[in-house]
């Protein structure tokens, strides 16, 4: 597989240092995928990990939906729905002890309990590319807060929202903004799809 030579953009300020150890089993990104602080979406994002990056995958939790990792040079958690191993030439998602990544808990990161609800997002299917939005429309959702959700599922580009997730208009727009899972995105009205996620 190909990957990107600048494999992960960090949050403003953030420095994460960790050493991959003799077990990390070697994988990809399959989206533009959030690097998060925890296990879990109520975790704050603290990079951001490009298209079919390569990745040291250290472990994933017990139920193998969150997976810890290892990206130049910085670690964190991401959703396992996005990330692929090459296994003897094939690609497999991560599903299971099949898979030969450890089962590893959250050590030394404090729990964030996460909020209700309100639905399930259905992942994104392939690469989807971003929208660039117009900058008046980018000043709008940065400045503008709306009721935030939370939702089942990491926010990626090209990720399906619930119905539940109140879509709020944007003047010069066509698309709808919501913020999701701490993310601010922009989302098209009719597919409900993010076509655009905000990242100060």
């Amino acid at each position: 597989m190909k990957h990107l030579s600048h494999a992960i953009v960090l949050a403003a300020g953030m420095t994460l240092i960790a050493a991959a150890p003799a077990m990390a089993i070697p994988g990809y990104s399959t989206a533009h995928l959030n690097l998060r602080s925890g296990p879990g979406t109520q975790y704050p994002v603290v990079g951001l990990i490009e298209y079919n990056a390569a990745a040291d995958i250290t472990g994933c939790i017990a139920d193998w939906t969150w997976c810890s990792v290892n990206v130049g040079g910085a670690s964190g958690w991401v959703s396992a729905e996005y990330l692929v191993i090459d296994n003897g030439g094939q690609v497999q998602q991560i599903d299971g002890p099949d898979s030969g990544i450890p089962v590893v808990e959250a050590e030394g990161v404090a729990e964030v309990i996460a909020p209700a609800t309100v639905g399930v997002v259905v992942g994104a299917k392939g690469k989807v590319e971003a929208i660039v939005p117009e900058p008046a429309v980018l000043e709008y959702i940065a400045a503008t807060p709306v009721d935030p959700y939370a939702v089942e599922g990491e926010i990626v580009v090209g990720a399906v929202l619930p119905e539940q997730v109140t879509l709020y208009e944007v003047p010069g727009s066509p698309y709808g903004y919501t913020i999701v899972n701490g993310n601010k995105v922009l989302v098209d009205v009719t597919s409900r799809a993010v076509v655009y996620i905000y990242r100060a």
